[in-house]
This record gives C-alpha cells, sequence and structure tokens, in this order.
C-alpha cells in the first residue's frame, strides 16, 4: 500500500466512510453539473416531444377470394 501509514493518524473506521461519502459527493455533483447543462435533459423529465421519423408504409395484407360455389362434397345429398 502505497500510503499505508496514514491509518496511523486517522482510524479506519472514521476514515473510510469519510473517503467513500467524499466520492459519492464528487459523483453526485460532476453527475448534477453534467445533466443541468444539457439541453436535452430537461425536455426528457418533463416528457416532451421527441422528433421521430415516419414509420414505413406497409402493404396491406392480402387474403385468398371466398370461393363462389361450394365443393361437390359439401351439397346436400337430395
Amino acid at each position: 500500500m502505497n500510503e499505508g501509514k496514514i491509518w496511523t493518524v486517522v482510524n479506519p473506521s472514521v476514515g473510510v466512510p469519510l473517503f467513500l461519502g467524499g466520492v459519492t459527493a464528487i459523483a453526485l455533483i460532476v453527475h448534477f453539473a453534467i445533466l443541468s447543462h444539457t439541453t436535452w435533459f430537461s425536455g426528457y423529465w418533463q416528457g416532451g416531444a421527441r422528433g421521430m421519423a415516419a414509420a414505413p408504409v406497409t402493404a396491406p395484407a392480402v387474403t385468398a377470394p371466398a370461393a363462389a360455389t361450394p365443393t361437390p362434397a359439401a351439397t346436400p345429398a337430395p
């Protein structure tokens, strides 16, 4: 450990939470600064409309024509 003697001055039960708290605070500050200085994020939070491309037009579904006359097996017996 490069700076291992720090734990003779600062108790680890104080130093480790202090270090982790500092890292967390810096991360939150940096993220807030980045997100508050963008132009798109506030619109995203407000649910702003997003410019979308038009959906491609699809061809209508083709169905087989119905039989005009019944098949011989389907005719009733006299």
